[in-house]
Parts: C-alpha cells; structure tokens; sequence
C-alpha cells in the first residue's frame, strides 16, 4: 500500500511537471511591440485629423468666398468644395474606423490612405490658386465682404 501511494504521487507529480513544463513552450505575447503599433496608429491618426482640419477650415474659408462672388463659375468650385468636404468626412470616418491586426496590414493601409489624402489635398490647393486670382491684392476674404 505504501508503494502504491508513492506510485500514485510519483505520476502526479509527473503530470504536473509536465504541464508546467509544456506551458513554458508557448512563445511570450510581444506586448511592448503591440503597444509600439498602437502608439503609432494613434499618433498617425491625430497628425491626420489635423491635417484634414486645417484642409476643411480652407474648404470652408472657400465656400464662403464663393458665396459673396457669385458666379457661374464659383458654381463649379462650390460644387467641387462640397464634394471635397465629403471627401474628407469619409476619410477621417474610415481612419477613426480603423483597428489594425498586424503591422504589414497598417503600413499598406497607412500608404493607400497617405496617398488619397495628398491627392484630395492637391486638388483643394489646386481650387484655392484658381480661386485666388480673382481675390485682392491682400489675398483676404475679408476684404472682399463690402461693409
């Protein structure tokens, strides 16, 4: 009986050095890494909204300018303004939106969006120069408001 109990805590203790010894094999969860990309994404997602809050004050500053030059072809800007404004509410709606698995996934998200977001701004810069040749020697909207 004796024998038995040592048999019987032998294979226990077996069995449970086992177990520990097995749980040891799973690679470590790289925290610091996932925390890296989180900071990454985060900072790349406020740099973003900044930029795209800057392009929506100037789409705004436009709109503005259209409506006191009313023309058939302030029209056309308008037109393109909303569509522009539109645009960049969808984009920063798909940015804030985005939750990144891995960090290859990230980096092509972050290119293709990079890419969009210059070109949307390409065309609003495009707008502003065709917009201000007709403006005042000062370049200022205010100026063109007649009191």
């Amino acid at each position: 009986m004796k024998t038995e109990k040592s048999i019987l805590l032998l294979t226990s203790l077996s069995l449970l050095a086992f177990a520990i010894f097995t749980s040891y094999n799973t690679p470590p969860v790289d925290r610091s890494f996932k925390t890296e990309h989180q900071i990454e994404i985060e900072n790349y997602k406020r740099e973003t909204a900044h930029k795209i809050s800057t392009d929506k004050r100037r789409i705004k500053e436009l709109t503005s300018r259209c409506e006191i030059e009313k023309s058939e072809g302030r029209r056309a800007d308008e037109e393109k303004l909303t569509a522009l404004n539109k645009k960049f509410n969808e984009m920063l709606t798909v940015l804030n939106k985005y939750e990144a698995n891995e960090w290859e996934e990230w980096q092509l998200f972050k290119e293709g969006f990079d890419r969009d977001l210059n070109n949307q701004h390409e065309s609003l810069i495009k707008l502003i120069v065709k917009t201000s040749n007709s403006r005042n020697e000062n370049n200022s909207i205010q100026s063109s408001v007649k009191p």
